[in-house]
């Protein structure tokens, strides 16, 4: 038995006090993917503090080690459970995810990792994280805090990142830092070079990363120009509330160009 509207996929998120509730560019991934595809799900909100216990006592896997050197396991958002049988299926990584619905589910159209090109996107993915993956959530990285709904969730998240950065997270990518300056460089450098890669695709006119349609890739991105529109104010000397309001206007507007692919898919549910 596939996933029902009935008997949906169980998407596991952390509440954040923005209207959409959902705020992180790992949950969008997902979140995009399952609206794109039209997969029936709903959402279980939970606190950070509750991953582990939560999803041990669920038989849902770790995703890999913690950050903090530790060894221990890393549990995480998003994961997913899929009503199947006999057995449900508990996957857990946004990447990791999107690979299992596209093979669970393969009659379910649009497809995201057209035939051929699955190795390619996540290559692109792999390579991109560093370009822009990183500076992009070290801009806005210390808003989070601030952002979440349960107290318990703003400290261990703080608590876990100052260990992650080896400084306070507040410290991180600070106003008017050279870390923050930095950041913005790379931000901007790592975007010029992904345009470079979507203007190969000239089936696609340089709109998307492969063919004529949506890709897991373009997700990816949509996922993190999501996080981009989170308030932030660490940058007054540009005049900006939000790092998207330098973002949409690079690269001849083609990001909000992009977005705008998205417009039909930012359910939350």
């Amino acid at each position: 038995m596939a996933a029902t509207a009935e008997n949906p996929i169980i998407l596991y998120d952390i509440a954040s006090k923005l209207d959409s509730k959902c705020w992180s560019p790992n949950m969008w991934k997902t979140r995009l993917l399952l609206n794109y595809k039209g997969l029936p799900y709903r959402t279980e909100w939970i606190s950070y503090p509750d991953i582990e216990g939560t999803f041990k006592s669920l038989g849902i896997e770790p995703s890999g080690l913690k950050a903090d050197g530790s060894g221990r396991p890393h549990y995480t958002c998003p994961s997913i459970i899929d009503p199947t049988s006999p057995k449900p299926s508990m996957v857990t990584e946004s990447t990791a995810i999107a690979q299992y619905l596209e093979d669970a589910y393969p009659e379910v159209q649009p497809r995201v990792f057209l035939e051929g090109t699955r190795d390619a996107q996540l290559e692109f993915i792999k390579d991109a994280m560093p370009l822009v993956g990183v500076p992009g959530i070290k801009l806005i990285l210390p808003q989070v805090p601030g952002m979440l709904v349960d107290p318990r969730g703003s400290e261990y998240f703080e608590r876990t990142r100052t260990v992650n950065y080896g400084k306070p997270l507040q410290e991180l990518c600070s106003t008017g830092s050279e870390e923050r300056k930095k950041a913005w460089e790379d931000f901007k450098e790592g975007l010029d070079k992904v345009a470079e890669i979507y203007d190969r695709n000239t089936e696609g006119k340089g709109e998307y990363f492969t063919g004529d349609a949506i890709s897991y890739v373009d997700i990816w991105l949509a996922a993190l120009f999501i996080w981009c529109k989170v308030p932030c104010d660490r940058d007054p000397e540009l005049g900006i509330k939000r790092v998207w309001d330098v973002v949409e206007k690079l690269n001849d507007g083609r990001w909000a160009r992009l977005m705008h692919k998205f417009d039909d898919y930012l359910q939350v549910l």
